[in-house]
């Protein structure tokens, strides 16, 4: 049989209403148009002069409310249209090598993306109805791999994350609205495990958890970021309340320290060790005083006069939950 040649083919039905279209326009698109008994196109499948497909899904009143298509270079995508035909929902690979999944809201702005894009970062973003992303949980290959939290103006507040290092290993971390990092809690990369608090100049101002060295303690800096107290056990054996000025000394000590001493201890601005109440090495217990040699000067109490004996102190500079930003 001899092919039929047309520039266009159209089925009617019984009634002579067009009900089938396979044409090609002046573009050179090829189309086929199916309509419904009153005449609307309700599906159209077309291939362009460039290569490009698609199928068009039209509701009753002939608005596009489904895009299937492929492109010649190789992308592909589903597009899902509402009644007053905005975007409301789309499917696609795309020429860059990334894989998305996005929906929009009434006015088409977009708020939600899913996807796997080309340098290995796969997540899931939510966009508010003014464009600033608020949320996203990704996986990226530099890391961070999370949670992330951003306000309504853009600023990152906060953060679930594992890696990368050094800034962390895992750990949920805060930040204010000046986007001034104030507050964490996780495994630092240094070793210690804890939560840690800052000041809006980003000083550490307290910590709590195992530090680096081994101790668990409780640990409090001023503004310029000088350790002045802490609570805590520390790896010598040593456990109490510590007090220490403005120049790094330890000035007052209550406690239990590694060589079997208990009580409250008191030094001068050099560190020396002034006065002691409390149980000696020994078993006995006294009120003791020391000069600022170190020499002993008078004791009330029980037991023989001694020197003075340096106390285990914790050791500020060992870093506690390890500061990550």
């Amino acid at each position: 049989m001899d092919p039929i040649r047309t520039p266009a083919l159209e089925i009617t039905d019984e009634n002579g209403n067009l009900r089938a279209k396979l044409a090609v326009d002046s573009d050179g698109r090829v189309a086929l148009d199916l309509a419904d008994a009153s005449g609307t196109i309700r599906s159209r499948v077309s291939v362009s002069a460039d290569g490009t497909t698609g199928v068009e899904l039209r509701s009753a009143d002939g608005k596009i409310n489904a895009l299937l298509g492929a492109g010649a270079d190789g992308g592909a995508s589903l597009e899902l249209l509402d009644g007053d035909g905005t975007s409301r929902a789309s499917l696609g690979t795309w020429l860059d090598g990334s894989t998305t999944l996005a929906v929009n809201d009434q006015a088409g702005s977009r708020r939600v993306t899913l996807g796997a894009f080309p340098d290995g970062e796969a997540g899931l973003d939510l966009i508010d109805a003014n464009g600033v992303q608020r949320v996203a949980v990704s996986d990226r290959p530099e890391g961070p791999t999370g949670v992330t939290v951003w306000d309504s103006a853009g600023v990152l507040r906060a953060l679930l994350a594992h890696g990368p290092e050094p800034q962390r290993t895992a750990s949920v971390e805060f930040w204010d609205a000046d986007g001034a990092y104030r507050a964490g809690f996780g495994h630092w990369p240094n070793g210690a495990t804890g939560a840690e608090l800052l000041d809006s100049n980003g000083t550490l101002r307290a910590r709590l958890g195992e530090r680096v060295d081994g101790g668990t303690s409780v640990e409090l800096s001023d503004s310029k970021g000088n350790f002045r107290a802490g609570l805590g056990e520390w790896p010598n054996g040593a456990s109490g309340v510590e007090l220490w000025d403005t120049g790094k000394i330890n000035r007052a000590r209550l406690g239990i320290w590694g060589d079997a001493l208990a009580g409250l201890e008191l030094s001068d601005e050099h560190g020396a060790n002034r006065t002691r109440l409390g149980q000696r090495a020994d078993g006995s217990t006294t009120l003791d005083f020391w000069d600022a040699k170190g020499e002993y000067r008078l004791g009330v109490g029980e037991g023989a006069a001694v020197k003075a004996q340096p106390t285990d102190k914790a050791d500020p500079e060992a870093d506690g939950s390890g500061d990550s930003r």
